[in-house]
């Protein structure tokens, strides 16, 4: 089949792999209509995170399943799926307790990093292992591009709204309006804000923020805590969620929160090393909150209602569709900003 592959650092490509197949009595085979280049593939593709030359990558997909092993009882073929992009076993004692993302046998679609061993979804088939807890069931009214996004970033906006324990007439402040930051804006309205805030300084993704109601607050022309404390009487926002996953960032969003207010910080870490002025945090009675990665399975089937009901809008984020040997220029769209978010069609 084909498949996006890591040849080296800053290079990706598309070459012929052997085709996946079921391994174990759980699994599941998807063919995948449809993938998206995600902000933390960049991680691998910029050499943050370690893959090794020719493994295939990627890790948001849907599509259809097309072979089930004997022992999984919710999916047969023929049914359209959303694929988690954090694979769990369901079983374990983290699993029990909704905190899939930290199963005792975590891997990650296209993350050798994570385990490894599962191929990416970028290709033309997926291999998903404990199907019955790793793949969402996508309803007949929602269509193979309003669901894609539930494996993984608009799950994750929607968790980190929740996480975050807005109240009814809070402002929130979001720092980064890329994808994630996108789909954390139309949850926190979800969640009851009474105003969103979108601190970021491309021009594109402000366009993309007020378009689902928030304020566009351009950092590159005005400070992110003066401007916030303008929309708050002074005191600074409520709840201020961090998308970027990068330490400037979380000190912009300490920056703009109110005392006692609360910091949610969704943004990807890997090897990065804050200091923070721990004693101003404790002064200012500060709740920081790390996201961590989204535990999919605990909080899609929510995030799903809210598409159907129109309160959540993915489309509007999806700027580029390329055929699957586009991989490459779409990455380089992706990871210049030319792109808000690119679907790759096998």
């Amino acid at each position: 089949m084909r498949a996006v592959v890591f040849e080296e650092v800053g290079r990706v490509s598309v070459r012929d792999v052997p085709d996946p197949r079921i391994e174990r009595p759980d699994d599941a085979l998807v063919r995948v209509d449809v993938a998206a280049i995600c902000r933390s593939d960049l991680h691998f593709l910029h050499g943050k995170a370690p893959l090794e030359p020719g493994e295939p990558i990627g890790h948001e997909a849907m599509g259809v399943v097309e072979a089930v092993g004997p022992r999984v009882e919710r999916f047969a073929p023929g049914d359209r799926v959303v694929v988690a992009f954090d694979i769990a076993c369901g079983r374990c004692w983290f699993c029990r307790r909704g905190q899939t993302q930290l199963c005792e046998d975590f891997r990650m679609l296209g993350a050798g990093i994570f385990g490894g061993g599962l191929g990416g979804a970028q290709a033309e088939w997926v291999r998903v292992p404990f199907a019955d807890t790793n793949l969402l069931g996508v309803p007949d009214d929602v269509d193979d591009e309003r669901a894609l996004f539930l494996g993984d970033v608009l799950t994750t906006g929607f968790y980190g709204a929740a996480l975050s324990g807005i109240r009814d007439g809070d402002t929130v402040a979001v720092v980064g309006a890329g994808p994630v930051g996108f789909f954390s804006l139309q949850a926190a309205l979800v969640h009851g804000a009474a105003q969103v805030l979108a601190l970021d300084m491309q021009p594109d993704r402000l366009a993309l923020a007020e378009k689902v109601g928030a304020v566009a607050i351009d950092v590159s022309e005005r400070h992110p805590q003066m401007a916030v404390a303008d929309r708050t009487g002074g005191r600074g926002a409520d709840v201020v969620i961090e998308a970027v996953g990068d330490p400037s960032a979380l000190f912009t969003a300490v920056d703009a929160v109110r005392r006692g207010g609360t910091v949610t910080v969704l943004g990807m870490y890997t090897s990065e090393t804050v200091d923070v002025p721990a004693g101003v945090w404790w002064a200012r009675a500060l709740q920081i909150r790390f996201g961590g990665i989204c535990p999919v399975h605990a909080w899609w089937d929510r995030a799903l209602a809210e598409v159907r009901a129109g309160r959540i809008d993915p489309l509007p984020i999806i700027s580029h569709r390329l055929p699957l040997d586009d991989a490459p220029l779409g990455y380089e769209l992706f990871d210049s900003r030319a792109a808000s978010k690119v679907l790759l069609a096998p």
